[in-house]
């Protein structure tokens, strides 16, 4: 009997030896394991931004749509610009991978587009992962109308008083959403307008940029346009002002960290039209649904054969344009459709123009197309990732044009849980 008990007692006795050891070693070896791939991940996450930041691609000036004309074409990705320095990106290449539009950054039709999965299969990541690429401005500008001036002049029939904002409060924080203080702030208006006069209407633009001040410990500052207003007003003795649009171009220079902000301040167009642009090609499409027929044949009439490039941060040059819809880069862009307006700019677009104006006039009316070209907000994703899946995330600060950016990388294994 006493055996019996003994034989009983070893036994338990092995049992808990068994499962406190099962109980050690299987999280133990799972923790490894999961330590193991996580690791993975991070040196894939790695590998991939040093090929989209430090490599250009082949062809390495795949951002001309004259050499890459469509993503079958592109043999291999990278986003720096050739012969650039290291972390000096193309801008063109960048907007050419926008995935998702956002207030300012819009995507480009889809066959000029460089798609996620392509992206994805040159980077050579399988169909096991996904990922993301955010680019955003390294400074986070703000601008807030605090006065506005009432012009005196250019009035005419059913055309009252015109009010334009022209005292802006700009505040910069970095990214992390502390203010800037003592960040250098220049801005440049940008005043469009639409004069009639001797039975004929004129397009005229109007700019002005002030010399930089500093933020104080809110990390704001105030800019007035009072005096390129007035001077303005003073222009319109005995004209009328049809039409209008202000704008303003921020600049801020942050210790070295340079970022620019273009917004519309106020129109009274009757309608806005966005568009897109790459290389030194505008792009207009028409969205299914939206009533924009006048961009179908015969094209709008322009009210000069100019368009308005602001280049902070101190000015404003013109650019003739052509409309090339049917020409050769309509063998590029338009690919056989006819939903798009192409036009070719005359002059060389510098890397640092942020915001492009085009004024057009069709069957009486007054329209404006805004080009904004900087990267306000880049985004390009392959799927989405839900919150239990684990994620590599890598940043990064890389210069366009001269400007800084952060470039955000996130990458993950759709099997993990």
């Amino acid at each position: 009997m006493h055996v019996t008990i003994d034989n009983i007692f070893a036994f338990l006795i092995l049992i808990l030896i068994i499962v406190t050891f099962m109980g050690y070693i299987i999280p133990s070896a799972y923790l490894s394991f999961t330590t193991v791939r996580e690791h993975q991940l991070e040196e894939i996450a790695q590998s991939i931004m040093d090929k989209i930041l430090l490599s250009p691609g082949v062809p390495e000036n795949w951002g001309n749509v004259q050499v890459v004309g469509s993503e079958n074409s592109l043999r291999a990705f990278g986003l720096q610009k050739a012969y650039g320095e290291p972390y000096e990106l193309d801008v063109d290449k960048v907007l050419r991978i926008v995935s998702v539009n956002t207030s300012t950054t819009r995507t480009l039709p889809s066959y000029v587009r460089i798609s996620p999965d392509v992206m994805a299969r040159l980077l050579g990541l399988g169909i096991d992962y996904g990922f993301s690429i955010r680019i955003t401005p390294a400074l986070n500008i703000s601008v807030k109308t605090v006065g506005y001036y009432t012009f005196k002049n250019g009035r005419g029939v059913g055309h009252g008083q015109l009010t334009v904002p022209c005292r802006l409060e700009v505040t910069v924080a970095t990214p992390d959403g502390r203010p800037a203080l003592g960040a250098n702030v220049t801005g440049l208006f940008i005043f469009m307008s639409v004069r009639g006069g001797a039975g004929k209407d004129f397009c005229y633009v109007n700019s002005s940029y002030l010399p930089p001040q500093k933020t104080d410990w809110r990390g704001e500052t105030m800019l007035d346009f009072t005096p390129l207003l007035s001077s303005i007003d003073n222009e319109l003795m005995n004209k009328v002002l049809r039409k209008s649009c202000s704008s303003i171009v921020i600049y801020a220079d942050y210790y070295g960290i340079k970022a620019v902000n273009s917004s519309l301040l106020a129109t009274d167009a009757d309608n806005i039209l966005g568009g897109t642009v790459v290389d030194n090609y505008l792009v207009l499409e028409h969205e299914a649904g939206e009533e924009l027929e006048f961009l179908a044949p015969p094209a709008a009439i322009h009210l000069s054969k100019e368009v308005a490039l602001a280049n902070p941060p101190y000015y404003v040059y013109l650019s003739d344009f052509e409309d090339v819809t049917r020409g050769e880069s309509g063998q590029i862009l338009n690919n056989g459709r006819f939903n798009i307006r192409v036009y070719e700019l005359a002059n060389v677009v510098d890397d640092d123009v942020s915001l492009i104006l085009m004024p057009i006039k069709y069957r009486g009316s007054f329209l404006l197309a805004c080009f904004f070209r900087a990267p306000s907000n880049v985004i390009c994703q392959r799927g989405a990732v839900s919150g239990n899946i684990k994620t590599s995330v890598l940043e990064r600060v890389v210069r366009i044009g001269s400007f800084h950016y952060i470039v955000e990388v996130r990458v993950w294994r759709w099997a993990e849980g």
